[in-house]
C-alpha cells in the first residue's frame, strides 16, 4: 500500500517532462542554461566584463553623458582617497614622478625659449631699437620680441558669461602683461551692447572680432559662455577653428555649471588647463634663423672678450694672492709678530696685527727677503711676545749691566755673570710674574763685594756690632756679638758666590773671653759671719755676674769648655769637719745668689778649700772663684 503514492507522483512528473518538451522542444536546454547564468554571480561577472569597455567607449565620445558618468567616477575616487591616501600615493609614485619631472622640463623648455629669444636680439641694432620702443611705451621688452619675432600668438584668453560680463576663467602668456579681467569683460559687454544699440543689429548677431592697434580681439560665441581672445599678428583660419573646438568642448564638459555664478565652478582648474591649450602661436623660423646666426657671433665675440677678461683678471689676482700670501708667512715666522689680518684696499696691501717694540721693524724683515715696502700699509699695535729670544732680550734691558748671560733652559732662567743687589732682588722676584720664568737659577751668577755683603747681612740678620767686608775672594766677618756668632758661624757660604770668613771674629771673641777669664779668675767674695757676705761683695756681684754670663757665652759661642769652680773657706776655728761644712755652705750660698742672677747652675761647681789648724784668721771667710778650662762635671 505505501508504493502506490510514489507509483503515481514519478507518474506524473513524468508526464509534465513529456508536455514540456512537446511545447518547448530544443529551448529547454537554452532556457535551463539561461536561468544558470542569471543565478550565477561568476557568470554576470564575465558578461558585464564583455560589454563594458564598449559601453565606456560609446560614453567618452558621446560629450552629453561623459559629464554625468565623470562625475560620480570622480566622487568615488575622491572618497576612495581620502579613506585609504597611502595606497593611493604608492599606486601613482611610478606615474607621478615621470610626470612631474616632463612638467617641470616642459616649463624650463618654455622658460628657456623665452630667454633665448629676448638674448637674441639684445645686442642687435633691431634690438636696441625694440628696447627704445619698451622704454618709451611701457611695454616689456619681452612681450616686443615676442610681438616681433612670431607670425602670431594668441596672449590671452577669457571665458566670460554672456548675460552677466563674468569671467569664469582666464589664462595667458607669461611673458605678456596681465590685462584686468573686469574691466575687459566690462568694456567687450559695452562694445557690444553699443554695436545692437546703434547700428540696430539683431539680438541673434555677436561681435566676432574687433582690431585694437597692433593687436586683435577674437570673441568665439557660445550658447553659455563667450571666449574671447587677444591675438598678435596673423593668425590662421585653423587658429579659430581651434579655439571654436575648445569651447564646445568646455561646453560637453561643464555645460550645466556655466548658467551659474563663476565661484559655483566644480573644477576651474581644469578649465583654466583648457585654456592654457588654447594660447597658441607659430614663431617666424626666417627670423628665428637669421637672429640666432647674429646672436651667434655677437655671444662668440662677446664670450671670447669676456674670457681673456677673466683670464687676465684671474691670472693678476693670482698674482696678487701670491705676493700677499708670501708677505703674510714672513711676518707669521718672525719673531715678535702676530699677524691678525690682510687684504687689499685699492692698490695698497694693508696688514693688521700685533708687533713687540724689540722685534725687527717690517722694513728690516721685507729687506732680508729681497722685498721693499712700497705699497703697504702696516697697522700693527705694542705688544710684549713670548718668544723665548724677545723675552731674554728684554730682561737684559731691563737688568742692564754688562757680563750678564740669560738663558732659558725650559721653563728655568739660568743667570750666568756678575749681579749687584738690585739685579739680584729683581732676579729672585721673577717667578711668578712671568708666565715663562718659573724659577731662578742663581747658582752661576755672582754678586759684586758689596752687594755679596749687603745680601749677607740680610740673609745671615746680621746685627750693628757686626761687620762684613768683601776682602778678595771672601766676606770677612767681624765684630763682638758672641749669640750672633753662635748661631750663623756654621753657615760659610757661599753667598753671591763668595765665601764667609769668620776667623776674625773669633779671634775677637777668643781674646774677650781670654780677658773675661782673667777677670773672674780669682775673685773673692767675702763674709762677716757664718754665711753673710759682707756689704761689698754682695753689691759685686751683679757686675760679677754680668761677667760670668759674658764668659759663659763665649765658650759656647767658641765651643770652648769652661767651667767656674766656687772656692769656700772657713776661718779655722772649731775642728776640721766644722770649717768644711762651712766653707761648703758659704760656697753653695754663692752659687745660689749667682743662679738667681742667670747663670747656669750646670756651669758652676763648688769645693771647699784647704783647711788649716791654728789659730783662726778672719781673713779666710771667703768664696774664690777659679775659672777651668774643661766641661762641667
Amino acid at each position: 500500500m505505501s508504493e502506490t503514492p510514489k507509483s503515481g507522483s514519478s507518474t506524473e512528473a513524468d508526464e509534465l517532462r513529456r508536455l514540456r518538451k512537446l511545447l518547448l522542444g530544443d529551448r529547454v536546454v537554452y532556457l535551463d542554461a539561461l536561468y544558470r547564468r542569471i543565478e550565477d554571480p561568476d557568470e554576470r561577472t564575465e558578461d558585464v566584463a564583455e560589454v563594458l569597455p564598449g559601453a565606456m567607449e560609446t560614453v567618452i565620445a558621446d560629450p552629453v553623458t561623459q559629464p554625468k558618468l565623470e562625475r560620480p567616477l570622480v566622487e568615488t575616487i575622491r572618497g576612495a582617497i581620502q579613506r585609504d591616501t597611502e595606497s593611493f600615493a604608492e599606486a601613482l609614485f611610478p606615474v607621478l614622478g615621470p610626470a612631474i619631472r616632463r612638467a617641470v622640463a616642459d616649463a624650463l623648455k618654455s622658460l628657456v625659449e623665452r630667454i633665448n629669444a629676448a638674448i637674441e636680439h639684445s645686442f642687435t641694432v633691431k634690438g636696441l631699437r625694440w628696447r627704445l620702443e619698451a622704454a618709451r611705451s611701457g611695454v616689456p621688452f619681452a612681450q616686443i620680441v615676442l610681438r616681433e619675432t612670431m607670425l602670431y600668438a594668441i596672449q590671452e584668453v577669457f571665458l566670460i558669461q554672456p548675460e552677466s560680463g563674468l569671467v569664469f576663467a582666464k589664462a595667458r602668456r607669461t611673458d605678456t602683461l596681465a590685462l584686468d579681467e573686469d574691466a575687459f569683460s566690462a568694456m567687450l559687454t559695452a562694445i557690444q551692447a553699443f554695436i545692437q544699440d546703434s547700428l540696430q543689429v539683431p539680438e541673434g548677431d555677436k561681435l566676432r572680432g574687433a582690431e585694437l592697434g597692433d593687436r586683435t580681439l577674437w570673441v568665439i560665441n557660445g550658447p553659455q559662455a563667450v571666449l574671447a581672445c587677444i591675438v598678435i599678428g596673423t593668425p590662421p583660419h585653423q587658429a579659430r577653428d581651434e579655439l571654436m573646438s575648445g569651447l564646445e568642448s568646455i561646453h560637453a564638459r561643464f555645460g550645466d555649471e556655466l548658467d551659474g555664478s563663476p565661484d559655483q565652478l566644480s573644477d576651474r582648474m581644469g578649465i583654466e588647463a583648457q585654456l592654457e591649450a588654447m594660447l597658441l602661436g607659430e614663431v617666424a623660423e626666417d627670423k628665428k634663423r637669421s637672429g640666432n646666426r647674429r646672436a651667434f657671433l655677437m655671444w662668440g665675440a662677446a664670450g671670447l672678450l669676456l674670457l681673456a677678461l677673466l683670464g687676465w683678471g684671474s691670472w693678476t689676482a693670482w698674482q696678487l694672492h701670491r705676493q700677499e700670501t708670501a708677505i703674510a708667512s714672513l711676518f707669521e715666522s718672525e719673531p715678535g709678530y702676530l699677524l691678525t689680518a690682510h687684504d687689499y684696499r685699492g692698490d695698497e696691501l694693508h696688514f693688521y696685527g700685533l708687533r713687540d717694540p724689540l722685534s725687527r721693524t717690517p722694513e728690516a724683515v721685507l729687506s732680508d727677503a729681497g722685498r721693499t715696502a712700497d705699497g703697504m700699509i702696516f697697522s700693527f699695535q705694542p705688544y710684549q711676545s713670548l718668544y723665548p729670544e724677545i723675552v731674554l732680550q728684554r730682561l737684559r734691558q731691563a737688568l742692564g749691566g754688562e757680563g750678564l748671560t740669560l738663558e732659558l733652559e725650559g721653563d728655568t732662567l739660568v743667570v750666568t755673570g756678575s749681579l749687584d743687589a738690585a739685579r739680584r732682588t729683581a732676579l729672585e722676584q721673577l717667578p711668578g710674574l712671568h708666565p715663562l720664568v718659573a724659577s731662578v737659577d742663581l747658582s752661576r751668577a755672582g754678586l759684586d763685594g758689596e752687594a755679596a755683603a749687603a745680601l749677607a747681612r740680610r740673609e745671615l740678620n746680621a746685627p750693628p756690632a757686626v761687620t762684613i767686608t768683601a776682602v778678595e775672594d771672601r766676606l770677612v766677618v767681624s765684630g763682638t756679638d758672641a749669640a750672633w756668632y753662635a748661631a750663623v758661624s756654621g753657615n760659610t757660604g757661599p753667598i753671591g758666590g763668595w765665601a764667609l770668613d769668620y776667623s776674625p771674629m773669633r779671634d775677637v771673641l777668643a781674646r774677650r773671653m781670654e780677658n773675661l777669664g782673667n777677670a773672674v779668675n780669682g775673685n773673692e767674695i767675702t763674709f762677716e759671719r757664718l754665711f753673710q757676705m759682707t756689704t761689698a761683695s754682695r753689691s759685686g756681684l751683679n757686675r760679677l755676674a754680668e761677667q760670668l754670663s759674658d764668659l759663659l757665652e763665649l765658650s759656647r759661642a767658641l765651643e770652648v769648655p769652661v767651667t767656674v769652680r766656687l772656692v769656700g773657706f772657713a776661718d779655722g776655728r772649731g775642728d776640721a769637719v766644722r770649717n768644711r761644712e762651712i766653707a761648703l755652705g758659704r760656697a753653695e750660698a754663692v752659687r745660689e745668689e749667682l743662679g738667681r742672677r742667670g747663670i747656669e747652675l750646670s756651669r758652676l761647681t763648688v769645693a771647699p778649700g784647704t783647711w788649716q789648724s791654728g789659730r783662726p784668721d778672719p781673713s779666710l771667710r771667703k768664696v774664690v772663684l777659679r775659672v777651668l778650662r774643661e766641661p762641667a762635671p
